[in-house]
Protein backbone atom coordinates (compact mmCIF):
# COMPACT_ATOMS: atom_id res chain seq x y z
CA UNK A 1 0.00 0.00 0.00
CA UNK A 2 1.30 3.45 -0.84
CA UNK A 3 0.44 5.02 2.48
CA UNK A 4 1.94 2.39 4.77
CA UNK A 5 5.45 2.55 6.15
CA UNK A 6 7.90 0.06 4.70
CA UNK A 7 8.14 -1.99 7.88
CA UNK A 8 7.61 -5.59 8.77
CA UNK A 9 4.54 -4.99 10.87
CA UNK A 10 3.87 -7.07 13.95
CA UNK A 11 0.50 -5.37 14.23
CA UNK A 12 -0.86 -5.43 10.70
CA UNK A 13 0.16 -8.78 9.19
CA UNK A 14 -2.92 -10.53 7.80
CA UNK A 15 -5.09 -7.68 9.12
CA UNK A 16 -7.45 -8.10 6.21
CA UNK A 17 -7.36 -11.86 5.89
CA UNK A 18 -10.48 -13.95 5.54
CA UNK A 19 -9.67 -16.01 8.63
CA UNK A 20 -12.53 -16.24 11.14
CA UNK A 21 -10.20 -16.55 14.11
CA UNK A 22 -9.28 -13.23 15.73
CA UNK A 23 -5.65 -12.18 15.66
CA UNK A 24 -3.90 -11.13 18.87
CA UNK A 25 -0.91 -8.77 18.80
CA UNK A 26 1.45 -6.79 20.99
CA UNK A 27 1.22 -3.54 19.02
CA UNK A 28 4.80 -3.11 17.85
CA UNK A 29 6.41 -2.85 14.44
CA UNK A 30 9.72 -4.52 13.72
CA UNK A 31 12.52 -3.19 11.50
CA UNK A 32 15.25 -5.57 10.40
CA UNK A 33 17.92 -5.18 7.72
CA UNK A 34 19.24 -8.70 8.28
CA UNK A 35 22.40 -10.03 9.89
CA UNK A 36 24.66 -8.71 11.28
CA UNK A 37 22.24 -5.90 12.12
CA UNK A 38 19.84 -6.43 15.06
CA UNK A 39 16.06 -6.26 15.03
CA UNK A 40 14.67 -2.91 16.14
CA UNK A 41 11.29 -1.95 17.56
CA UNK A 42 10.32 0.49 14.81
CA UNK A 43 7.22 1.81 16.52
CA UNK A 44 4.79 1.20 19.35
CA UNK A 45 1.10 1.82 18.77
CA UNK A 46 -0.79 4.12 21.08
CA UNK A 47 -2.39 2.44 24.11
CA UNK A 48 -1.28 -0.98 22.87
CA UNK A 49 -0.15 -3.76 25.22
CA UNK A 50 3.47 -3.03 24.25
CA UNK A 51 3.06 0.66 25.10
CA UNK A 52 1.58 -0.20 28.48
CA UNK A 53 4.51 -2.56 29.11
CA UNK A 54 6.97 0.28 28.55
CA UNK A 55 8.47 -0.86 25.25
CA UNK A 56 9.81 2.03 23.17
CA UNK A 57 10.83 2.62 19.57
CA UNK A 58 14.52 1.94 19.18
CA UNK A 59 14.64 -0.96 21.62
CA UNK A 60 16.42 -4.03 20.24
CA UNK A 61 14.36 -7.24 20.12
CA UNK A 62 16.51 -10.23 21.06
CA UNK A 63 14.12 -13.10 21.86
CA UNK A 64 10.43 -14.03 21.96
CA UNK A 65 9.35 -16.54 24.62
CA UNK A 66 12.95 -17.55 25.12
CA UNK A 67 13.66 -18.15 21.43
CA UNK A 68 16.28 -15.92 19.83
CA UNK A 69 14.98 -14.08 16.75
CA UNK A 70 17.31 -12.77 14.06
CA UNK A 71 14.99 -12.41 11.05
CA UNK A 72 12.20 -9.84 11.05
CA UNK A 73 9.65 -12.20 9.52
CA UNK A 74 10.36 -14.82 12.19
CA UNK A 75 9.87 -12.20 14.91
CA UNK A 76 6.58 -11.09 13.39
CA UNK A 77 5.24 -14.63 13.29
CA UNK A 78 6.34 -15.27 16.88
CA UNK A 79 4.62 -12.11 18.11
CA UNK A 80 1.26 -13.13 16.60
CA UNK A 81 -1.21 -15.50 18.21
CA UNK A 82 -4.75 -16.70 17.65
CA UNK A 83 -5.45 -16.45 21.38
CA UNK A 84 -5.10 -13.75 24.03
CA UNK A 85 -1.98 -15.28 25.54
CA UNK A 86 0.92 -13.37 27.12
CA UNK A 87 4.30 -13.28 25.41
CA UNK A 88 7.68 -12.66 27.03
CA UNK A 89 10.12 -10.45 25.16
CA UNK A 90 13.80 -9.96 25.76
CA UNK A 91 14.98 -6.53 24.64
CA UNK A 92 17.89 -4.15 24.97
CA UNK A 93 17.71 -0.41 25.59
CA UNK A 94 20.82 1.75 25.70
CA UNK A 95 23.03 -1.33 26.03
CA UNK A 96 20.98 -2.59 29.00
CA UNK A 97 18.98 -5.83 28.57
CA UNK A 98 15.51 -6.13 30.03
CA UNK A 99 12.67 -8.63 29.91
CA UNK A 100 8.98 -7.85 29.87
CA UNK A 101 5.82 -9.95 29.56
CA UNK A 102 3.13 -8.48 27.32
CA UNK A 103 -0.52 -9.52 27.33
CA UNK A 104 -1.60 -9.76 23.69
CA UNK A 105 -4.75 -7.94 22.62
CA UNK A 106 -7.08 -8.44 19.67
CA UNK A 107 -5.85 -6.72 16.51
CA UNK A 108 -9.09 -4.81 15.91
CA UNK A 109 -8.97 -3.38 19.43
CA UNK A 110 -5.35 -2.27 19.12
CA UNK A 111 -6.09 -0.64 15.78
CA UNK A 112 -9.16 1.15 17.13
CA UNK A 113 -7.26 2.58 20.09
CA UNK A 114 -4.73 4.05 17.67
CA UNK A 115 -7.47 5.50 15.47
CA UNK A 116 -7.43 2.90 12.67
CA UNK A 117 -9.38 -0.05 11.36
CA UNK A 118 -8.49 -2.74 8.83
CA UNK A 119 -10.69 -3.27 5.79
CA UNK A 120 -10.46 -5.34 2.61
CA UNK A 121 -6.97 -6.57 1.77
CA UNK A 122 -5.47 -5.31 5.03
CA UNK A 123 -5.91 -1.68 3.95
CA UNK A 124 -5.83 0.58 7.02
CA UNK A 125 -8.25 3.50 7.21
CA UNK A 126 -9.19 5.95 9.92
CA UNK A 127 -11.51 4.37 12.45
CA UNK A 128 -14.22 6.97 11.77
CA UNK A 129 -14.21 6.43 7.98
CA UNK A 130 -17.70 5.76 6.65
CA UNK A 131 -18.55 2.81 4.42
CA UNK A 132 -18.77 5.25 1.49
CA UNK A 133 -15.32 6.65 2.27
CA UNK A 134 -13.84 3.17 2.61
CA UNK A 135 -15.23 2.18 -0.78
CA UNK A 136 -13.77 5.37 -2.26
CA UNK A 137 -10.33 4.81 -0.71
CA UNK A 138 -10.17 1.21 -1.94
CA UNK A 139 -11.05 2.38 -5.45
CA UNK A 140 -8.37 5.10 -5.33
CA UNK A 141 -5.76 2.66 -4.02
CA UNK A 142 -6.50 0.24 -6.85
CA UNK A 143 -6.48 3.00 -9.46
CA UNK A 144 -3.22 4.55 -8.23
CA UNK A 145 -1.43 1.20 -8.07
CA UNK A 146 -2.57 0.44 -11.61
CA UNK A 147 -1.74 3.85 -13.06
CA UNK A 148 1.19 3.42 -15.45
CA UNK A 149 1.56 7.18 -15.82
CA UNK A 150 1.79 7.88 -12.09
CA UNK A 151 4.19 10.65 -11.05
CA UNK A 152 4.98 11.74 -7.52
CA UNK A 153 5.42 15.21 -6.07
CA UNK A 154 7.63 15.13 -2.95
CA UNK A 155 8.51 11.42 -3.28
CA UNK A 156 9.24 9.94 0.13
CA UNK A 157 6.77 12.40 1.67
CA UNK A 158 9.27 15.29 1.90
CA UNK A 159 10.57 18.03 -0.44
CA UNK A 160 14.18 17.73 -1.57
CA UNK A 161 14.86 21.12 0.02
CA UNK A 162 14.11 20.48 3.70
CA UNK A 163 14.09 24.25 4.41
CA UNK A 164 10.82 24.61 2.51
CA UNK A 165 7.46 24.87 4.25
CA UNK A 166 4.84 22.39 3.03
CA UNK A 167 1.68 20.48 4.11
CA UNK A 168 3.39 17.22 5.11
CA UNK A 169 2.45 14.85 2.30
CA UNK A 170 3.47 13.61 -1.13
CA UNK A 171 1.04 13.87 -4.05
CA UNK A 172 0.26 11.41 -6.85
CA UNK A 173 -0.29 12.78 -10.35
CA UNK A 174 -2.02 10.22 -12.55
CA UNK A 175 -4.84 9.58 -15.02
CA UNK A 176 -3.11 11.57 -17.77
CA UNK A 177 -2.90 14.54 -15.45
CA UNK A 178 -6.60 14.48 -14.58
CA UNK A 179 -6.02 13.35 -11.00
CA UNK A 180 -3.87 14.81 -8.22
CA UNK A 181 -4.36 12.97 -4.95
CA UNK A 182 -2.79 13.03 -1.53
CA UNK A 183 -0.27 10.20 -1.17
CA UNK A 184 1.93 9.25 1.78
CA UNK A 185 1.07 11.65 4.57
CA UNK A 186 3.03 12.42 7.72
CA UNK A 187 2.00 13.75 11.10
CA UNK A 188 2.00 17.37 10.00
CA UNK A 189 -0.13 20.44 9.20
CA UNK A 190 -2.41 18.77 6.64
CA UNK A 191 -3.09 15.55 8.56
CA UNK A 192 -3.78 17.48 11.77
CA UNK A 193 -6.28 19.63 9.88
CA UNK A 194 -8.11 16.53 8.62
CA UNK A 195 -6.60 15.90 5.17
CA UNK A 196 -6.12 12.20 4.44
CA UNK A 197 -4.53 9.73 2.05
CA UNK A 198 -6.47 9.44 -1.20
CA UNK A 199 -8.10 12.87 -1.03
CA UNK A 200 -8.36 14.36 -4.53
CA UNK A 201 -6.89 17.85 -4.56
CA UNK A 202 -9.29 20.23 -6.31
CA UNK A 203 -7.51 23.50 -5.56
CA UNK A 204 -4.44 24.83 -3.75
CA UNK A 205 -5.01 28.42 -2.69
CA UNK A 206 -7.55 28.70 -5.48
CA UNK A 207 -5.34 27.10 -8.17
CA UNK A 208 -6.36 23.85 -9.86
CA UNK A 209 -3.32 21.48 -9.82
CA UNK A 210 -4.60 19.21 -12.59
CA UNK A 211 -2.62 19.13 -15.81
CA UNK A 212 0.45 20.63 -14.18
CA UNK A 213 3.93 19.15 -14.04
CA UNK A 214 5.46 17.64 -10.90
CA UNK A 215 7.61 20.74 -10.47
CA UNK A 216 4.58 23.01 -10.78
CA UNK A 217 2.58 20.97 -8.23
CA UNK A 218 5.50 21.02 -5.81
CA UNK A 219 5.74 24.78 -6.24
CA UNK A 220 2.03 25.11 -5.47
CA UNK A 221 2.38 23.00 -2.32
CA UNK A 222 5.52 24.59 -0.90
CA UNK A 223 6.75 27.98 0.23
CA UNK A 224 10.10 29.43 1.35
CA UNK A 225 8.33 30.95 4.35
CA UNK A 226 5.48 29.97 6.71
CA UNK A 227 2.14 30.85 5.11
CA UNK A 228 -1.44 29.69 5.43
CA UNK A 229 -2.62 27.25 2.78
CA UNK A 230 -6.20 26.49 1.83
CA UNK A 231 -6.88 23.13 0.21
CA UNK A 232 -10.12 22.13 -1.43
CA UNK A 233 -10.31 18.36 -1.66
CA UNK A 234 -12.87 15.83 -2.78
CA UNK A 235 -13.45 12.66 -0.78
CA UNK A 236 -16.09 10.13 -1.77
CA UNK A 237 -17.99 12.72 -3.79
CA UNK A 238 -17.97 15.33 -1.04
CA UNK A 239 -15.92 18.51 -1.15
CA UNK A 240 -14.10 19.70 1.96
CA UNK A 241 -12.05 22.81 2.67
CA UNK A 242 -9.03 22.80 4.99
CA UNK A 243 -6.86 25.76 5.98
CA UNK A 244 -3.62 25.42 7.93
CA UNK A 245 -0.18 26.98 8.30
CA UNK A 246 2.60 25.19 6.47
CA UNK A 247 5.47 23.71 8.49
CA UNK A 248 9.13 23.52 7.58
CA UNK A 249 10.12 20.06 6.36
CA UNK A 250 12.83 19.86 9.03
CA UNK A 251 10.13 20.32 11.67
CA UNK A 252 7.91 17.64 10.13
CA UNK A 253 10.88 15.28 10.05
CA UNK A 254 11.58 15.87 13.73
CA UNK A 255 7.91 15.52 14.69
CA UNK A 256 7.90 12.14 12.93
CA UNK A 257 11.10 11.07 14.70
CA UNK A 258 13.20 11.07 11.54
CA UNK A 259 16.45 12.59 10.31
CA UNK A 260 18.35 12.77 7.03
CA UNK A 261 21.92 11.43 7.05
CA UNK A 262 23.88 11.25 3.80
CA UNK A 263 20.65 11.44 1.86
CA UNK A 264 18.98 8.60 3.77
CA UNK A 265 15.92 8.95 6.01
CA UNK A 266 16.76 7.36 9.34
CA UNK A 267 14.84 7.21 12.66
CA UNK A 268 16.06 9.72 15.24
CA UNK A 269 16.59 6.99 17.81
CA UNK A 270 19.19 5.01 15.83
CA UNK A 271 22.55 4.91 17.68
CA UNK A 272 25.55 5.96 15.59
CA UNK A 273 27.02 2.46 15.58
CA UNK A 274 23.89 1.14 13.83
CA UNK A 275 23.52 3.86 11.20
CA UNK A 276 24.95 1.48 8.59
CA UNK A 277 21.92 -0.77 9.09
CA UNK A 278 19.60 1.79 7.47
Amino acid sequence: MFFLAVLVCALCLNAGSQETKPRYVTGITIIGAGAPCPLFVGGVHKDSPAAKAGIKAGDLLVAVDGHTVAAAQDAVQALFSTSATPVTLQLVREEKPYTVTVQREELAVVLRKDGWKAVEGGFLVKSDATDTEVKYLLAVEKAVEGAHDRLIAFPGHYPENKQLYYPGFEAFLWGKGSQVTVGGIEDGPASRAGVGWGDRIVAVNGVDPRGKSVAQVESLLASPKPVTMTLIIERAGERKIFSFELAQATTVLRDNQRQIIKGKMIPLWVPEKYLHCF
